[in-house]
């Protein structure tokens, strides 16, 4: 369940991205133009020519999908942190096992991790109202952590992208890679100790929390300017959730996973 409602999301997400990019690129220049001259056409001809009419439908159906599938992403996602919070509290009111609570918290850390560094995360659109032409978009930009990570390697912002890839991707990566291995080893052993031991430096040096406070910085940032509208997608919902859920799963396993040896039968508090 946890799997489809993070698929869907993403899914859903990636639709609205699409629709959005589609209907803003019939809002810049040169196709608020030509709309224009099919308009003033569709007017001299009486109606006869129909190719304003006809562009309006498809305006209002891509406007249509657009608005299905931000709904589509905002319910998958409710629906993903609830399962979510239901599958926790289920494993820590019902079974009461510090091991598998924290191997549960792992799993849906995991999901979000994934799709958090894949969905977009922020939506930019400039646009600016132009007398006779209406609404005219100038720029528009859909971010997400993976994509914007490919875009600096791309334009040769070598020094800026490997340290974000560094802290924003194989960081976690590895983070959580390490904590289950620690999860899954014999308590008290040599590995486990070693394991919650490079768990304590990694998370020195990780930076998704800070990465993840830039973002929201970013974002009222930009939105103070009346011709630009900034919206947070549900890449970066998904991706503070996995900032959370980590920081929880790394303290249970650091302060009591393995500094004391309880017995197999022994529960938590």
């Amino acid at each position: 369940m946890l799997l489809a409602a993070g698929w869907t999301a993403y899914s859903a997400a990636c639709g609205y991205e699409r629709k959005t990019r589609e209907l803003t690129d019939r809002l810049h220049a040169m196709p608020k133009v030509k709309s224009l001259l099919k308009r003033a056409g569709e007017f001299v001809t009486l109606g006869v020519y129909k190719g304003h009419s006809r562009e309006i439908e498809e305006l209002n159906a891509i406007m249509a999908d657009r608005k299905s599938y931000n709904q589509q992403a905002a319910v998958a996602t409710i629906t993903f942190f609830l399962i979510s919070g239901v599958f926790l509290v289920f494993i820590h009111v019902f079974v009461s096992n510090r091991s598998l609570f924290t191997g549960a918290m792992l799993i849906v850390s995991s999901i979000a991790l994934a799709v958090g560094l894949s969905a977009p995360i922020l939506m930019i659109v400039t646009y600016k109202d132009i007398a006779l032409l209406g609404r005219m978009v100038f720029l528009f930009q859909s971010k997400g952590i993976l994509t914007t990570i490919e875009t600096l390697f791309d334009s040769g912002n070598i020094l800026v992208a490997a340290p974000l890839f560094l802290f924003s991707v194989m960081v976690p990566f590895l983070k959580t890679l390490i904590m289950g291995a620690a999860l899954l080893g014999r308590r008290g052993s040599s590995f486990a100790s070693r394991s919650l031991h490079t768990i304590r430096r990694i998370g020195k040096w990780s930076m998704a929390d800070v990465f993840v406070v830039s973002l929201l910085l970013t974002y009222f940032t930009i939105n103070k300017d009346k011709f630009t509208n900034a919206e947070v997608q549900i890449g970066l919902h998904f991706f503070s959730g996995y900032v959370i859920l980590s920081m929880i799963a790394s303290y249970l396993l650091t302060h009591s996973r393995f500094e004391e040896i309880p017995s197999d039968k022994e529960k938590w508090n």
